[in-house]
């Protein structure tokens, strides 16, 4: 039985077309977090649409890396946190905060470049 020496998040990861959709889709949940953070305009509630969009974009060049499920649980904690600031602005506030720097740590260790590739 032959084996290569290649992991299955390698394979999938060096594909051209999964490193530009994974960048792009950090970049996406990124400018999400910004916006449910800083709130301008009201545009809040596009970030949280964003940040799940974009977590969703880069899980082709992510999933199961341990970068990924900051980004991934960001995401989700972003929109959890919505939910939440419905009854308890105060936790909703800091869960929303907490959540869009997990988004924030987990695109800057996970963000791909053209080394990766290779």
């Amino acid at each position: 039985m032959e084996s290569s020496g290649a992991s299955i998040g390698s394979s999938r990861r060096s594909q051209p077309g999964a490193l530009r959709l994974t960048q792009a889709g950090l970049l996406i949940a990124s400018l999400g977090a910004a916006l449910v953070v800083f709130d301008p305009f009201g545009l809040g509630v596009v970030g949280i649409f964003l940040a799940i969009g974009g977590a969703v974009l880069a899980a082709p060049g992510g999933l199961g890396q341990g970068w990924y499920f900051a980004v991934a649980g960001g995401a989700i904690g972003v929109a959890l946190s919505r939910l939440i600031a419905e009854n308890n602005e105060l936790a909703g506030g800091w869960l929303a905060v907490i959540a869009s720097l997990a988004i924030l740590i987990g695109a800057t260790l996970g963000y791909p470049v053209r080394s990766d590739r290779d």
